[in-house]
């Protein structure tokens, strides 16, 4: 892939920030700010498994409203107990192989659903909207 240049006006202060970041750590400006506006972009799911790709790229066409419903997702309290007891009998080396099964299918789909939750997140966040916050979350 070629670089790209792009012409941004910065304010004066921040142009100084960037300046002498770039004299203390012996770097050139364009590194110093291409290296800065690629850590402060948030993650997009492009490198994750078709699965997880397709569900992130789903939240992407959803309105704030709904994206604030995602974030608020919970797993059904009867999966969070059937997960329970399948760790517990996990720890004991109690399980039946389909009860390995059930547990690796439950933990990915809760990977699946903190992924959402944080990438809903993300966007309300970068779109300009409120997060909610974690007393809220739980409340």
């Amino acid at each position: 892939m070629s670089d790209s240049t792009v012409a941004v006006q910065v304010p004066a202060a921040l142009y100084r920030r960037l300046e002498r970041l770039a004299l203390l750590t012996n770097r050139l400006l364009e590194s110093l700010v291409a290296q800065t506006l690629s850590s402060g972009l948030p993650p997009l799911p492009d490198d994750l498994p078709p699965v997880m790709h397709q569900a992130l790229l789903a939240l992407e066409q959803l309105s704030d409203a709904e994206l604030e419903v995602v974030v608020r997702e919970r797993m059904a309290e009867a999966q969070v107990e059937q997960y329970n007891e399948l760790r517990e009998r996990q720890r004991a080396n109690l399980l039946a192989e389909t009860e390995q099964q059930t547990l690796a299918e439950m933990l990915h789909q809760a990977d699946l659903l903190m992924l959402r939750k944080a990438y809903a997140a993300v966007l309300l966040k970068w779109r300009g909207g409120r997060v909610p916050t974690l007393a809220e979350l739980e409340a």
